[in-house]
């Protein structure tokens, strides 16, 4: 995904010209989060440079994660987050102040801007708009909450029951929609991260008390209590005193034990049928002072940050051997990879109209527009048979829904084969081998305003997009391979097309009765060309400042394009707001290429509903 730089924010259409800032490429990089050091270093994923505590963080950092191509770091001794900008330096883009004394613990997005944030001492659960840096809500939940886990609507949050006495542990259960508990589970003593496996169960690493109570594993399954509710239905005595739990997509959970130098230890089990594979009188020996994981889809490998050896490790779950071992700064505590920024690219840059269809989930609409651009969700547990259903990566379109989706700074062009590919999430029956169809009618245009549809045929969903799969989600530019819908241009006879709209077929006679409405995941050029500049006697010309150009024909109108300028590659947000500053939509975010470019507001809000007239 993309993050902004460059701001463009339009009130009753005045024109506002703000300054931008270069930006670089960022190669897929593995960035060490040093919790002694109080630092941050990364390691070139593609030449194995390390750049050693190269930006300073907060007092007791906890956490690294990274979200829109943005690093956030939670400090639990000066109770803030960091915001990092890979792009620019590494240098810190702002720092968001939290409560004082509430010892924030861990943190997980549950929306485009809004974050859950556990407080360890506080036992709350902080409701934080990243982007305003605003303090919403503060959700009581049990003692010492620590580890949380978002999946479908919930989150679930480990209460460790705080130390000596882990008393109460057990796990709340938040419904995101409405920021409140909804269900409390009894777990064992000391419970501190969880996992989601394949099966759609829910494991939590109870620690113990590190002395007469030994590490255990609580399985909830999501649907197994009264009324269908979480219920606990397994626990898992693994030994020794592990503090993360990460399971792969094949099923194998690994945890990590600090150890005593000069090891740590790494244990494993099957999280289908719970049988342990390494348990505390087996170890695997890592570095010491074990503490987090992370797993690497692209690779298929582990990253293991041992603490007490100030290193990190990559691991080979095919053999459960370490395959090397990397010096970062002191303590090395947590990890995450940041893949490859570019400033072009060949996913969707911008939402250029969305029109919900009726009986509308909203499915995805906290995370709008971002989860429809760039590539297909790159989770590497997804197949066929288990397509993504993530609101941060799909978006619902609702039944006869559309959503124009514009390329920025490439276009897509008719080259050799398939021109561009649509990724929706259909997937493979496991009781009769057919397809869940959600169909859409794919139409391109070059201005946004003169469309050209896609031939099809609903009586085999020939020339439909959310037909077919997504085979490799890992591979989403190779159409042998990424399974997706291809379209060529040359079947509609264009050269070239800058935009993409989407329209639910809404066809329970055609689809299906109990198949769904189309639900959005990415549209990636195949064929792609940077897009053509203005161009005076012969010669290109870049613009030579920030500009925000006047919109035409004005807002009375039903819709109305709105031009800027770039003279350098910046990453752009460009918002409606109404006269009372609340924003109404947000028609670009991400980066672009120095240019002159045109996009269309429609005249409605991010719910796709109209927006009054002559706002």
């Amino acid at each position: 995904m993309k993050s902004p730089k460059v701001k463009f924010f339009t009130v009753l259409f005045s024109t506002i010209i703000f300054a931008g800032t270069v930006l670089g490429d960022v190669p897929r990089t593995l960035y060490v989060l040093n919790g002694t050091a109080r630092t941050l270093s990364k390691m070139n994923l593609e030449t194995g440079e390390i750049l050693n505590d190269f930006v300073q963080v907060g007092q007791w950092p906890n956490q690294i994660i990274t979200f829109n191509d943005k690093l956030y770091i939670l400090n639990s001794g000066t109770n803030d987050i960091m915001v990092i900008d890979p792009q620019n330096d590494g240098s810190a883009a702002k720092t968001i102040a939290l409560a004082q004394g509430s010892n924030p613990y861990k943190m997980v997005f549950v929306g485009l801007n809004k974050v859950y944030i556990t407080n360890l001492v506080a036992g709350t659960v902080s409701v934080v708009n990243v982007s305003t840096g605003a303090v919403l809500k503060e959700i009581p939940v049990g003692v010492g909450p620590e580890g949380i886990l978002v999946v479908e609507g919930q989150a679930f949050v480990c209460n460790t029951g705080g130390y000596p006495a882990y008393d109460p542990s057990t796990v709340s259960i938040i419904d995101i929609g409405a920021d409140s508990v909804v269900q409390t589970l009894n777990v064992p003593a000391n419970p501190q991260d969880l996992a989601l496996s394949p099966d759609g169960k829910i494991h939590v690493i109870c620690t113990g008390n590190y002395a007469t109570i030994k590490g255990q594993v609580a399985v909830i399954d999501r649907y197994a209590g009264p009324g269908w509710k979480p219920a606990v239905v397994d626990t898992i005595e693994i030994g020794g005193a592990p503090g993360d739990i990460l399971i792969t997509p094949d099923g194998k959970a690994y945890l990590p034990d600090f150890g005593v130098d000069p090891d740590g230890y790494l244990y494993s089990y099957n999280a289908f049928s719970g049988s342990i594979l390494h348990g505390a009188g087996n170890p695997i020996k890592v570095g010491f002072g074990a503490m987090n994981l992370f797993f690497d889809g692209k690779e298929n490998v582990l990253w293991i940050a041992n603490f007490g050896d100030d290193t990190a490790q990559k691991f080979d779950i095919s053999a459960d051997t370490v395959l090397a071992t990397y010096g970062f700064g002191l303590g090395a505590q947590d990890m995450v990879i940041v893949e490859p920024i570019q400033s072009s690219d060949p996913w969707a840059d911008a939402v250029a109209g969305f029109t919900p269809g009726q009986n509308w989930s909203h499915l995805g609409e906290a995370f709008f527009p971002i989860n429809v651009l760039g590539p297909p969700d790159q989770d590497p547990a997804l197949t066929p048979y288990n397509p993504s259903s993530k609101p941060e990566e799909i978006l619902s379109l609702g039944d006869g829904g559309e959503i124009i989706l514009q390329f920025t700074d490439n276009k897509i062009v008719n080259g050799p084969g398939a021109d561009f590919t649509v990724f929706e999430n259909p997937f493979i029956s496991l009781f009769d081998g057919s397809v869940f169809v959600e169909a859409a009618i794919v139409s391109v245009s070059q201005d946004g305003q003169n469309w050209v549809t896609f031939p099809y045929d609903t009586t085999d969903m020939s020339g439909l997009a959310g037909v077919t799969p997504t085979k490799n989600n890992l591979q989403p530019l190779d159409p042998s391979v990424s399974g997706g819908d291809q379209f060529d241009l040359e079947d509609v006879g264009l050269a070239w097309a800058t935009y993409v709209k989407l329209t639910d077929l809404g066809d329970i006679y055609k689809e299906g009765l109990y198949n769904g409405d189309f639900d959005l995941d990415a549209v990636a050029a195949i064929n792609s060309e940077p897009l053509t500049r203005v161009v005076e006697n012969g010669v290109e010309v870049q613009p030579v400042r920030f500009h925000l150009g006047q919109n035409y024909p004005n807002p009375f109108n039903p819709e109305t394009m709105i031009s800027y300028s770039l003279p350098k590659s910046s990453n752009v947000e460009l918002k409606i707001f109404n006269s009372l500053g609340r924003e109404v939509f947000t028609l670009v975010a991400g980066t672009k290429n120095a240019g002159t470019y045109r996009v269309m507001w429609r005249g409605q809000n991010q719910k796709g509903d109209l927006v009054n007239s002559g706002v």
